[in-house]
């Protein structure tokens, strides 16, 4: 393997992709059979079929179920291999999660499309000599193998990770904005309808006090709707780290948060007293405010720019509602998430602790000054303290500790280590698995003599 040209794709690679292609297109030809033929010849009658079927359910069919097939294909896989490990070795294997075998099945879904994409040029070199629905067929299985079996290769999955850890920073913040606008509109809409069904009786001149009550009704009611979202969404994090596989994505995010202060507190303290709750829907009522107050200051700059509202174009109107999108997400990540945060977490009380146990160590206190000769006598004490210690010291040297555990990473045992170097070394987690010789593997924050050696991440 080791020689092995590196402008080709490996076996696996090669293996991985014909079983993508042959697996989508497969599914499509049980389904729509005779379509490739004319799919490729450009006919009326083609495009007639296509614009009057179900086409594109076929192709959304066949490519759902590639999570499902490919999951299987991993696990059978791995059951070959444990079983041919036990019999070399005569050694159990490590376990491989389920999240594994679930993991194959969404990189062969992301795959596909781009496959295809890429794949035309192939596809329409192999169609070239074809006059049958049975040689597209096969055609586009050999175009989009040869495709994904290069995707597979430069490792197209970690690209598209890295793409969408980077997106989903602005899906997460743009359905917070979603719930901002959404929650108010839900909790006022019974104080809208009371506002209809009295606006006759109501008389004109007390038309603004009843829509300044309205305004303030719709502002009050939110702020209870966030307090109401916030208290559940707590118990709905705690009740998720309940069940929440170990070795899946997003464990120890979802570990973290069932740690904040925001949520241990909401197991023990009702909706009413959950002050967190209550602080958290302040937090999302200015953010309310603040972006209403940027949706006037630039609709008012796109009225000056763009003259009269009945003379806007689509297009204008478009980049002023992306405009106002973009500046409502950049608010909310820059000053609204990291505030919600800090209070989910507690950290304005433990500032409050540090400040107020400063307040009590300083230098202005009313506390009566120190007695010179306690303070002189308790030196004496130290310094001959420190000297049996040292002379302690002296007469029991330390032992060096034998190298003994072992970390499982990358599908491999990796040792021995001493406890020291499984923390400058590995930087081993609580989530780590290690062993002490041939014992079983556990993780590294389930054994008590690890826990000072655990590395925060």
């Amino acid at each position: 393997m080791n020689n092995w040209p590196k402008f080709l794709p490996d076996p696996t690679s090669c293996a991985r992709g014909f079983a993508l292609s042959i697996s989508f297109w497969l599914i499509v030809s049980l389904l729509w059979p005779n379509a490739y033929y004319y799919s490729y010849g450009f006919s009326r009658r083609y495009w007639y079929t296509i614009r009057n079927s179900d086409f594109q359910a076929v192709i959304t069919f066949a490519w759902l179920c590639q999570i499902l097939l490919f999951s299987f294909y991993h696990w059978g896989v791995t059951k070959v291999a444990e079983w041919m490990e036990i019999r070399r070795h005569n050694q159990q294997p490590p376990t491989v999660s389920a999240w594994q075998h679930w993991r194959e099945g969404v990189i062969a879904f992301l795959t596909v499309p781009a496959a295809i994409v890429m794949g035309i040029p192939a596809i329409a070199i192999f169609m070239l000599p074809v006059n049958s629905s049975s040689g597209a067929l096969i055609a586009l299985i050999l175009g989009t193998a040869i495709a994904s079996a290069y995707l597979y290769h430069f490792r197209f999955a970690k690209l598209l990770k890295i793409l969408l850890k980077f997106l989903w920073i602005f899906y997460a913040d743009l359905l917070k904005i979603l719930e901002l606008l959404l929650v108010p509109t839900l909790t006022g809409t019974p104080f809208f309808l009371l506002t209809v069904a009295t606006a006759e009786i109501v008389p004109k001149q007390l038309l603004p006090l009843t829509t300044f009550l309205l305004v303030i009704c719709v502002l009050l009611s939110g702020i209870v709707g966030y307090a109401a979202l916030q208290y559940w969404s707590a118990h709905l994090v705690n009740w998720a780290a309940t069940w929440w596989p170990a070795d899946s994505p997003g464990y120890g995010r979802i570990q973290a948060r069932k740690a904040w202060k925001h949520n241990r507190t909401a197991t023990s303290q009702s909706f009413v007293r959950h002050t967190t709750s209550w602080h958290l829907a302040a937090n999302d009522t200015t953010n309310l405010i603040y972006l209403n107050l940027i949706a006037i200051v630039l609709g008012a700059i796109g009225f000056l720019l763009f003259g009269e509202s009945s003379e806007w174009s689509e297009t204008q109107e478009e980049i002023l509602g992306s405009a106002v999108a973009l500046v409502w997400v950049a608010v909310w990540h820059f000053w609204g998430w990291p505030r919600e945060v800090e209070i989910a977490r507690g950290k304005p009380e433990a500032k409050k602790s540090q400040s107020s146990a400063k307040k009590k160590r300083s230098p202005n206190s009313n506390s009566p000054p120190p007695n010179p000769v306690e303070q002189e006598l308790n030196q004496l004490k130290a310094t001959t303290a420190m000297n049996r210690m040292k002379s302690v010291r002296r007469s029991t040297q330390p032992t060096p500790e034998v190298a003994q555990w072992y970390v499982f990473r990358s599908g491999e045992a990796k040792g021995p280590y001493t406890k020291l170097q499984l923390w400058e070394v590995q930087e081993i987690t609580a989530r780590t698995k290690v062993r002490r010789g041939e014992a079983e593997w556990q993780r590294a924050g389930e054994i008590p003599e690890l826990a000072s050696y655990l590395t925060q991440k």
